[in-house]
């Protein structure tokens, strides 16, 4: 009897630290439009058009808004097949990128293009874009396209 009274608190313990319930909520849906490249929504998708950087052609993406001092979320799709560049930086701002952070993006999910999160500065500069530098054999090269 006396065995079994002492497991009984112990026993109490181990159910309810184990069986409880979560602790976290799950994700909210997704809403129409939006692309969960990285585990999360980001908004209204919205073709920005192609872009030629050096021998590299692709379509840039942007998700969201573009607003002052947020994150900018964008993707680069490749053509099927096309090799990637191997470093891809991103910026809004203007094209010397003063007073912007210039951040390096990363292959998406599928290992066919790039999704990055880009911070815009606040305030944005007057005449500010969304700027893509590809970097290839020490060589970088850049454009830049306006966003919606």
């Amino acid at each position: 009897m006396k065995t079994s009274s002492l497991f009984l608190p112990f026993a109490f313990l181990f159910v309810t630290a184990c069986g409880g319930t979560p602790t976290s909520t799950p994700p909210p849906a997704e809403k129409s439009g939006d692309k969960p490249t990285d585990g999360h929504a980001h908004g209204k998708e919205q073709s920005l058009g192609n872009l030629t950087i050096g021998v590299h052609t692709f379509e840039l993406v942007q998700l969201g808004e573009v607003k002052a001092g947020a994150e900018a979320v964008i993707d680069l799709k490749f053509p099927a097949g096309k090799p990637l560049p191997p470093i891809v930086r991103a910026w809004v701002g203007i094209e010397s990128a003063a007073g912007s952070i210039k951040d390096r993006i990363g292959k998406n999910g599928e290992g066919d293009g790039f999704h990055g999160h880009i911070e815009a500065p606040t305030p944005l500069p007057e005449g500010s874009k969304l700027w893509i530098e590809i970097e290839e054999n020490g060589t970088k090269t850049h454009a830049s396209v306006a966003w919606k």
